[in-house]
């Protein structure tokens, strides 16, 4: 009787210990080819199945992807077709390369949120191989005769000359620009002042009127962004959303009800911006009335203005 209640209690601490997710999502990492040429593009797909109503945090691919470089990436979000209650999430980036060799796709981390429940884990790494066009066969055309000699002047001369004169070029259009750019350098505005511009001039736009959510949240997450790295001195205008995350806790200045709705306007509008999803009317009015509060909130004081003006006439 005793072995038996020892048994049972190994077992329930077991399952206690096994790791659970507050609901299900699958990832799948592929590329269409195993095997591509130099030069080729070819698509590498991340697949995440989750409740339709998860928020999916997939790796943005800027520029490059290990050794290969990112030509395009879009982004979908499908409920046609699916198990009701759950949606696929598709992140399609075309790539290529001009190294040959045998190559692994890192592991990318996906976030999937469902209300305060996060699910985080990692695609599986994707092999492929990049291989030449050439054949080998080249090697064994042989010349016929000796070439001719060239009565004209070496290529390697013509190439320094090139190489030099390019750079006097560099060098007198340099000196030139030094010379006229405060001359037609425009004055910049200050933080509050430019970001109220922009506002105004985003709304002129009628994003939101015409039903383009995308280019609006686009241009007024890049707005409010601009304006609380240059008001605050911290470098949030390309970060990823974890990025952000991690740089936002650490802003002085602003309260804390911003740093944390800052992040959330970039996860709620961004399968807006790249999946081509929609807000109700409502949370549009208010992220609308948020930049407005924003602004207002965190405007500079006189003071922080003339010492402001101060520093920049010692710099």
């Amino acid at each position: 009787m005793k072995n038996h209640l020892v048994s049972r209690l190994c077992v329930l601490a077991t399952l206690c210990a096994l790791p659970s997710f507050a609901f299900d999502v699958s990832v799948k990492a592929n590329v269409e080819n195993a095997q591509v040429f130099i030069g080729d593009m070819f698509n590498y797909e991340i697949a995440v199945t989750a409740p339709e109503n998860a928020v999916v945090d997939l790796p943005s691919f800027v520029g490059n992807l290990g050794n290969f470089e990112v030509k395009e990436m879009k982004n979908e979000r499908i409920t046609e077709g699916m198990p009701k209650g759950t949606a696929k999430f598709t992140w399609l980036a075309t790539l290529n390369t001009f190294v040959s060799g045998d190559f692994m796709i890192a592991p990318q981390q996906v976030v999937a949120v469902v209300g305060k429940d996060t699910v985080r884990t990692n695609t599986d790494p994707v092999a492929l191989k990049v291989a030449n066009r050439t054949t080998g066969e080249e090697t064994d055309i042989l010349e016929v005769e000796e070439p001719m000699a060239d009565p004209r002047m070496p290529q390697w001369v013509i190439i320094a000359l090139c190489v030099l004169g390019a750079a006097v070029l560099v060098l007198l259009g340099w000196l030139l620009h030094k010379k006229f750019r405060k001359q037609g350098e425009a004055p910049r505005l200050p933080p509050y002042e430019e970001a109220v511009l922009s506002l105004k001039e985003l709304r002129n736009r009628n994003y939101l009127a015409e039903g383009n959510q995308g280019d609006y949240f686009m241009s007024m997450g890049f707005i409010t962004r601009r304006y609380i790295q240059r008001r605050f001195e911290v470098d949030i205008l390309d970060a990823t959303t974890a990025e952000l995350k991690q740089r936002m806790a650490h802003v002085v200045g602003l309260p804390q009800a911003y740093k944390e709705s800052v992040v959330t306007l970039a996860v709620e509008t961004e399968p807006v911006k790249f999946a081509k999803m929609k807000l109700d009317g409502e949370r549009c009015r208010f992220w609308d009335e948020w930049a407005d509060h924003l602004l207002q909130d965190t405007k500079p004081t006189p003071e922080e203005e003339q010492a402001k003006k101060q520093e920049s006439r010692k710099s």
